[in-house]
């Protein structure tokens, strides 16, 4: 067994920051469009919802874990567009002089098993991020009935 914090360097830490916080936004939107839409007020978003989605990300960062020690993750039959193909779409950003000298590493730059490790941490901090509170409130439920 590999060991997993050694994976970990300084350059990794951008592309975890962004990939937990657009999974974690796409999962709160997924939640409130779920309470919005389809709950008809016999689940609680924060208890029900919250613990459920907290659990899923968990899942994902279990995935992610058994990528790492060598099995393959399943296939999505989805089509993703190629990253070849993709356009920048920059709209006259201009870089930040401050950092001029130094290089950001993005996602695509880094190694399978570094990808593999901030794929892990990012949906192991949004599993975490939405589970504490699931699960807060499922306590809280529990005292109260």
């Amino acid at each position: 067994m590999k060991k997993i914090l050694s994976l970990y360097q300084s350059y990794m830490i951008r592309p975890t920051i962004y990939m937990c916080v657009s999974r974690c936004a796409v999962a709160l939107m997924v939640l409130l469009f779920w309470d919005r839409f389809v709950n008809n007020g016999t689940f609680s978003l924060i208890r029900d919802g919250c613990l459920v989605m907290g659990l899923i990300m968990m899942l994902l960062s279990w995935f992610a874990y058994l990528s790492l020690q060598g099995v393959p993750r399943p296939k999505l039959r989805i089509p993703f567009v190629d990253p070849e193909k993709r356009r920048r779409r920059y709209l006259g950003r201009a870089d930040i002089v401050d950092f001029a000298d130094e290089h950001i590493v993005s996602f695509d730059e880094l190694e399978p098993e570094e990808k593999s490790a901030c794929i892990l941490a990012a949906d192991f901090i949004g599993g975490l991020l939405f589970f504490i509170p699931g699960v807060i409130a499922t306590v809280m439920w529990f005292v109260q009935h």
